[in-house]
């Protein structure tokens, strides 16, 4: 059986929550997540489950952000197109190599050593990343090493 996904977008975190909690116990849902939409406190909730339970669940929802006078919009997608209902796979700064023989540049390895030397010591200057370099994190700017270059 197909998922389908239902939007359900409110004004406020407080009522956001509310509806979530009316919608999962109106139907068999699953609540994929809350997101911070841009402008006014708007919060956005996502659900999915089959097209039914969906539906009763978003017109619920709905019917009481209505009533508290916070439903900006609602919208239940029956059949969503491959990857809509798939998170978002995090892309890594240095993907690992598994099973590829890349060669990485002298500048790359650098970087890469830097970035790791710098989360295992937080005192390092955070500027440069230099282990010679005498200023730590927070000091001034041109205590560093490199402030000229």
């Amino acid at each position: 059986m197909k998922q389908s996904l239902g939007l359900l977008e409110v004004s406020g975190l407080a009522l956001a929550i509310t509806c979530a909690d009316l919608m999962a116990k109106a139907a068999a849902i699953t609540i994929s997540g809350f997101e911070r939409t841009n402008g006014s406190g708007w919060t956005l909730i996502k659900i999915a489950g089959d097209v039914a339970s969906v539906q009763a669940a978003v017109i619920t929802g709905a019917s009481l952000a209505e009533q508290q006078q916070g439903l900006v919009a609602h919208k239940v997608i029956a059949r969503p197109a491959t990857g809509i209902l798939q998170p978002p796979k995090v892309v890594s700064i240095f993907p690992e190599s598994a099973g590829v023989n890349e060669e990485k540049s002298p500048e790359d390895a650098a970087i890469q050593e830097s970035v790791q030397r710098a989360a295992l010591d937080p005192a390092l200057c955070n500027l440069c990343q230099d282990p010679a370099c005498q200023r730590q994190k927070g000091e001034p700017r041109t205590l560093c090493l490199h402030a000229g270059k």
